[in-house]
């Protein structure tokens, strides 16, 4: 009898009590749940292929980075609506008109979002660049008139170094398109200009036996993923021709490859006494 009354009088606090402590349950069960899923979804796709792509540092940089700001976003989501759900049925308890009170707070939540709309906007681009994974930590791309290497993605802003170092904060909400050099495979893309009267297989045969022992020179053999594909001759005039050749490389290494490519192919035809041009100014884009 004592008990059934210490229940009567003290229901509305257990019930409370009972609330708060079932909330702080499930938020520390969710949170660690939320976690392990994230890590384990990321590490299962992503992981085995980026490896391969990458050096194993950056790519492991990478995947926490992405683990963590999705970790992150579904922590602070699932905080928020176990909080508001708590407190309305605590609310509720304790005898206030909920209803009332959920009206109000939606015209509030309106209003600010209204305001805050630019704000919204970043955080839901900053979202699908992260699940989406179209750049990370590490990668080249270039975003506007911003090009460099990403040094951090969060929810709201990205922050790209450039060649200057200069460090650039881009809105994620104002990102409508991203050059990403650094997933999958790059290409080193080069075009040499010859005089007109200079063989053009025999600079042809040249190229492909500089880039063959290039690529299987210690140094060079990780970089280059493929033999050189000669694309052919690109522009020829009265004075000159252009041979464009192009080199398959691992993701980031393209640059390296090109330069190195250029001074042993100038050796190779300083060698064999053949000069190279300036490139006539014309589109070579394709």
């Amino acid at each position: 009898m004592d008990f059934e009354q210490f229940l009567t009088d003290w229901s509305t606090l257990i019930s409370v009590s009972a609330i708060i402590v079932g909330a702080i349950v499930l938020r520390v069960v969710l949170k660690i749940s939320s976690r392990r899923v994230v890590k384990t979804i990321v590490s299962g796709v992503n992981h085995a292929s980026k490896t391969e792509r990458m050096d194993s540092i950056l790519a492991e940089q990478r995947l926490t980075q992405r683990t963590r700001t999705i970790a992150s976003v579904l922590d602070n989501f699932t905080t928020w609506a176990i909080t508001i759900t708590a407190l309305v049925m605590v609310l509720s308890e304790l005898g206030v008109n909920v209803g009332a009170l959920i009206a109000v707070s939606t015209i509030l939540g309106a209003a600010v979002g209204f305001g805050a709309q630019s704000l919204v906007k970043d955080l839901l681009a900053g979202i699908f660049i992260v699940f989406e994974d179209q750049y990370g930590v590490g990668d080249w791309v270039e975003i506007g008139s911003v090009s460099g290497e990403v040094e951090k993605v969060g929810l709201r802003v990205t922050e790209i170094r450039d060649i200057h170092g200069t460090l650039w904060f881009v809105r994620n909400g104002e990102i409508n398109e991203v050059g990403n050099a650094s997933q999958d495979w790059a290409a080193a893309l080069l075009d040499f200009a010859f005089a007109y009267d200079n063989d053009v297989d025999e600079v042809q045969n040249i190229i492909l036996e500089v880039a063959s022992e290039m690529r299987a020179s210690d140094d060079w053999n990780k970089d280059m993923t493929a033999d050189v594909d000669i694309w052919g001759m690109q522009h020829v005039s009265g004075e000159q021709f252009i041979i464009r050749a192009s080199v398959k490389t691992v993701p980031n290494r393209q640059w390296a490859v090109s330069r190195e490519l250029r001074k042993r192919c100038k050796a190779a035809f300083d060698a064999k006494s053949i000069g190279l041009m300036s490139a006539t100014k014309i589109n070579l884009a394709k």
